[in-house]
């Protein structure tokens, strides 16, 4: 007789998720290099940028927080880039 074969699904590849994560991690590092290269090319110390924004700049330029767009408006602004012109000089 004829057994009916059932397609089992393919597994997610754990290799997926370690792209994925892998790829956020450095999309991350190039927001935080980009934000701590504008501080440093209008020679703005963390200190003065914190003092004027109230904005942590440091915890940003870490790479270790997700940023909110709303914050990197604020940077974006603070150093005169519109958010297109920060995006199109990380790529």
């Amino acid at each position: 007789m004829f057994r009916k074969q059932v397609k089992k699904p393919k597994p997610m590849l754990l290799t997926d998720f370690e792209y994925i994560n892998n790829s956020d991690e450095a999309f991350k590092r190039k927001v935080s290099l980009q934000i701590k290269r504008l501080r440093r090319q209008n020679q703005v110390t963390q200190e003065k940028f914190y003092a004027d924004t109230n904005i942590n700049i440091a915890r940003l330029e870490s790479g270790k927080i997700d940023i909110r767009i709303e914050t990197l408006r604020k940077v974006c602004y603070y150093f005169d880039v519109s958010l297109a012109g920060f995006f199109r000089d990380i790529y």
